[in-house]
């Protein structure tokens, strides 16, 4: 059997209401005996966002402290969300997306459902998450470019999120990967990405500034971009 020490690492995590919105229907959570981090996301224009994204906050450190997967444990946020309204939390009908982070012995492993997004910095930006959107189908089928997908009228719907769908219909996806001393991961709201370029977010990351200064300068882009949504950031550095 082989044995994994846990990481070194260091995180920095901000929510935001923008410049728009009366309230933050957005969420985020570090779990650090799970080695997990969380950002979630309440559809925007559905009644009591902010309570699905709170179950969901709540439902999946649960589930994975009782011996659940990842994804298994999302499924159950999913199931959480979608009979609380019968035992009187919340609205039929709310939902929200997920992203989250774990790290698993020697790599990391991603998943999600909707539109909020993962990012790996290594001296170069990936996305590691793929939205669940309309736009996102539109882009696989050649019928509009990444750059155009920013301005379309539709970019807002999502075609996954936690919550509002029959379990059988729910699709979570994941990715794994090695984890390496110097590896800085992004867990975002679409907030963030609506309004900030990948190029901008890359230029972020790279200025000399502590982990939280980072994470504010984030925010403060969309801010100064209009914020006209909720904005949530979190940043997971390894350190070795």
């Amino acid at each position: 059997m082989s044995l994994f020490r846990k990481p070194a690492v260091q995180s920095a995590s901000l929510t935001h209401v923008g410049r728009v919105r009366d309230h933050n229907e957005d969420a985020c959570g570090a779990f650090d005996e799970l080695q997990l981090w969380l950002v979630t996301d309440g559809l925007g224009g559905h009644a009591a966002g902010e309570v699905a994204s709170a179950l969901a906050m709540e439902a999946i450190p649960a589930a994975m402290r009782e011996g659940q997967t990842l994804e298994a444990a999302i499924e159950t946020a999913h199931c959480r969300i979608s009979e609380a309204p019968a035992q009187g939390q919340g609205r039929p009908g709310m939902g929200c997306t997920v992203v989250a982070l774990q790290l698993d012995g020697p790599h990391y492993r991603i998943a999600w459902v909707g539109d909020s997004r993962v990012y790996r910095w290594d001296g170069a930006l990936h996305q590691e998450t793929k939205d669940h959107s309309y736009v996102q189908r539109l882009i696989d089928a050649s019928v509009i470019t990444p750059e155009e997908a920013r301005r379309h009228p539709q970019r807002n719907m999502i075609t996954q999120a936690l919550g509002g769908l029959d379990l059988g219909d729910l699709k979570v996806d994941s990715v794994m990967g090695p984890r390496n001393p110097g590896d800085l991961f992004l867990l975002c709201s679409d907030g963030l990405t609506g309004e900030v370029t990948d190029n901008q977010i890359a230029e972020l990351l790279t200025e000399p500034r502590s982990l939280q200064e980072k994470a504010d300068a984030l925010v403060q882009a969309v801010l100064d971009q209009g914020g006209s949504d909720n904005i949530t950031v979190v940043l997971v550095e390894i350190l070795n």
